[in-house]
């Protein structure tokens, strides 16, 4: 036995079976330290992180708020300014044709076609480019002023906490660091409260334990008892952290906004860029073609007013979405007794209806007026004429190209004002985004909600 013993020992020695064992057990202890490690930072991470993401979302919400007041403030502005200024609006062609197709009498589309080149003419005369920088000029300064209204609002009062809860926390808060940042204070208190439950750290699950099953127990239990602690430590930070924000929402209560370097209103540059005369002819031109068109249309109707390939009075549907899913049977629109719901298109272009240049844009001004006089040296026959397609689509040639180069009268330089108004946000929003993150959940709503009256009484 003696001997047998022997061989065993010198087979442990040689095999290393002993310090298999230590060494297994060496790597079960550092385990359960990394495990501790890992459910502090885990922990911590979590405190903080919630931190972080609820004032996030404080000063998002304020900012967005703002960001949005501007925007209505700046529309509002520029109404206002250009017709101070007797700026013109947009044509909005694209509307106005859609319009057109959806006339069922000649007589109002004649009317309304009327109207339109007497909007253009008078859009031509008064769009000037010293009217429409005196236009911006007047608008920056109506932007300032209007945005001045967001000092009025002020936060309101916070959510009032427990006051014993209050009184507590924050004095253990205050106990555990002099911090002054929230994620210092909260770190400070969770690693205070870990030290008051004893906790042994990582590095407490040492010891030779090696081949002892009660000591693998006793680690199993000590990791368990620091997991608790780990936890119970970040819910006392977590409460901590809430009541150092209650009062902090309470010392902003009644405060205002205060901008940093509001900008100068922005020059804006402005400059025709179509020869006036030149855009003058084209309307004449078109007026002259009008003309013709108006003995089109009161010759051959509705039917004849759009020119080549218009569907105009044709009862098919174009698309899926002209039918009516609530009938039993499939019904065309058009056959139908006119109750059936179907989309209707807001903004139609002017098809093209003569051939144009290959270039963006289309045909130039230059040339535009050159094919409206080739246009209006044909004669109309009434009746009787070969082709009376040819002069509707003269006719819509030359409204298309004249609401083209019309809108693109006066070019302006907006950049210098998309700056502009980019700095009166940037001079609110960074106010607003450090005032947001210390009010509570209560407070935003109604900040944000004060914002939005101020944007609906505009």
């Amino acid at each position: 036995m003696a001997d047998e013993r022997s061989v065993g020992e010198l087979l442990d020695e040689l095999f290393g079976f002993e310090s298999v064992a230590k060494r297994q057990t060496a790597l079960e202890q550092y385990d359960r330290g990394e495990l501790a490690r890992k459910a502090r930072s885990r922990e911590l991470l979590g405190v903080l992180r919630g931190v972080e993401a609820a004032e996030h979302a404080a000063r998002e919400s304020a900012v967005r708020a703002v960001d949005g007041y501007v925007r209505r403030v700046e529309g509002a502005a520029l109404a206002r300014a250009r017709k101070q200024a007797g700026v013109v609006g947009s044509l909005q062609m694209e509307r106005r044709y859609a319009a057109f197709l959806r006339m069922e009498d000649k007589a109002e589309l004649l009317t309304r076609l009327e109207q339109t080149l007497a909007f253009i003419e008078v859009k031509l005369r008064a769009n000037t480019a010293d009217r429409v920088r005196a236009a911006y000029d007047a608008a920056g300064a109506l932007v300032l002023q209007d945005a001045a209204r967001l000092g009025d609002v002020r936060v309101a009062e916070a959510v009032p906490l427990d006051a014993d809860l209050l009184c507590t926390q924050l004095e253990q808060m205050r106990c555990a660091a002099d911090a002054t940042d929230l994620a210092g204070m909260i770190t400070a208190t969770f690693e205070s409260e870990l030290s008051a439950t004893g906790s042994q750290g990582a590095d407490g699950f040492t010891g030779d334990l090696a081949g002892d099953v009660a000591g693998d127990v006793a680690g199993d239990v000590a990791l368990e008892r620091e997991l608790t602690n780990v936890h119970g430590a970040a819910q006392r930070a977590r409460l901590a952290a809430q009541a150092y924000r209650a009062e902090r929402a309470a010392r902003v209560a009644g405060s205002t906004v205060e901008p940093s370097g509001l900008p100068k209103p922005a020059c804006v540059a402005c400059e025709m860029a179509c020869d006036a005369g030149k855009l003058s002819e084209l309307l004449a031109q078109v007026k002259k073609s009008f003309e013709t068109y108006r003995r089109v249309v009161a010759d051959g109707g509705l039917f004849c007013a759009f020119g080549s390939g218009s569907p105009h009075g044709i009862c098919r549907g174009s698309s899926y979405l002209d039918y009516d899913s609530r009938l039993d049977e499939d019904v065309l629109v058009g056959e139908y007794d006119g109750t059936t719901r179907h989309d209707v298109c807001r903004e139609v272009p002017i098809p093209e209806l003569v051939d144009e240049a290959s270039a963006e844009g289309g045909d130039s001004l230059e040339v535009a007026v050159a094919r409206m006089r080739e246009f209006n040296g044909r004669r109309y026959d009434g009746v009787l004429d070969e082709d009376p397609a040819r002069h509707v689509n003269a006719f819509w040639y030359g409204l298309k190209k004249l609401s083209q180069y019309c809108e693109a009268a006066v070019r302006v330089d907006e950049r210098a004002w998309d700056c502009f108004i980019d700095k009166v946000q940037f001079a609110y929003d960074e106010p607003v985004g450090r005032l947001a993150t210390q009010m509570d959940d209560k407070q935003v709503a109604a900040f944000v909600a004060a914002v939005d009256e101020l944007g609906a009484g505009e």
